[in-house]
């Protein structure tokens, strides 16, 4: 699977670790309105950032902007402490990155695509063959080399960008969206892969407005709204500050154990939020004070109670919590 081949992602010793830094940075496409307006945040080197917010809050311009892919209409942004040159191609060849809307070129088969892409980062004809087989294997696209990417299903054409993204080994990976029209193993997978990636130094910034792709992935997180900066820094500490210690999980309940799941729940001090059926089980929707730790504590008494538990899944994840404390939009 990808996830078993995240390992072989060789990684150089050389490589030189990234810290960006953005300092009242401001971006207005007509001089009249502004996408992104007075917004200071900091991705410290070797973390994975989630940038949250809903469509048109400003993510894909703050991306765009950190891959020097434009410039800001004012403030500015610092790679290791210093501010990018007009053409400054050593440190473009140090990101990846996947913005929205990439085309591939359909006649291109997945090795040429590589290849074409790893010529263009003047990646050394040895390491750049070595390359192209490492994501081949990691991306699971070999039984694919050669066939024409245009004939591609969508989440094979995704997963070839992403390679693409990794291909020249870049210590700053810039994701918009990447799991777009990747299914849910797709999407497992590429976690794996950006945890391995992180591992070996590199700093990834990865935007969605699906909190639940990115809870238990980030290390750090900036929440932007109508292209503002809402809340930014240590996941841990953000859930902290917004008490995010209470958790919704559902639980589905063959048979007829639903009484006695409620009876036990509530000698666990477990919140019901809701019942109801769903294919021939009764669902429950439980709140419980603390981690996944009381919950577990909770399903043990339910087995020892003789209730036939068939799943038990979290309703919201954390980072739903604390966006859903911040703002009154929806999220998707």
């Amino acid at each position: 699977s990808i996830a078993d081949q995240a390992r072989t992602i060789r990684i150089p010793v050389h490589m030189i670790e990234t810290m960006s830094k953005l300092r009242n940075i401001g971006k207005t496409y007509d001089g009249l309105r502004w996408a992104i307006r007075g917004l200071d945040l900091t991705i410290p080197s070797g973390s994975i950032c989630g940038l949250i917010g809903p469509n048109g809050a400003g993510k894909s311009t703050t991306l765009r902007m950190l891959a020097t892919v434009m410039g800001p209409s004012e403030g500015e942004i610092l790679f290791d402490g210093r501010a990018p040159e007009p053409d400054d191609a050593e440190l473009r060849r140090r990101i990846g990155f996947l913005g929205d809307g990439n085309p591939l070129y359909k006649d291109m088969s997945p090795a040429e695509y590589l290849r074409f892409f790893g010529e263009c980062y003047r990646v050394p004809a040895p390491e750049l063959k070595a390359a192209i087989e490492d994501m081949l294997v990691t991306f699971d696209l070999v039984e694919k080399r050669d066939a024409p990417a245009g004939a591609l299903s969508k989440g094979m054409r995704q997963r070839l960008l992403i390679a693409r993204c990794l291909l020249h080994r870049p210590s700053l990976l810039i994701l918009d969206e990447p799991a777009d029209g990747l299914d849910p193993r797709g999407r497992s997978e590429l976690r794996a892969i950006l945890q391995k990636t992180r591992e070996r130094g590199t700093t990834v910034l990865i935007s969605s407005h699906i909190l639940r792709e990115l809870d238990d992935l980030c290390d750090q997180m900036a929440i932007l709204q109508q292209g503002k900066l809402v809340v930014a820094g240590d996941v841990a500490d953000i859930i902290e500050r917004y008490e995010v210690r209470r958790f919704v999980y559902e639980l589905r309940i063959l048979g007829e154990g639903g009484e006695r799941a409620r009876e036990v729940l509530a000698q666990q001090r477990a919140l019901i939020e809701r019942t109801g059926f769903d294919d021939g089980c009764e669902t429950i929707a439980v709140q419980v004070q603390g981690g996944e730790d009381r919950m577990a504590d909770a399903l043990a008494a339910l087995v020892q109670a003789g209730v036939r538990v068939v799943t038990c899944s979290r309703v919201r994840s954390r980072l739903e919590d604390v966006y859903n404390r911040l703002s009154d939009d929806r999220v998707n």
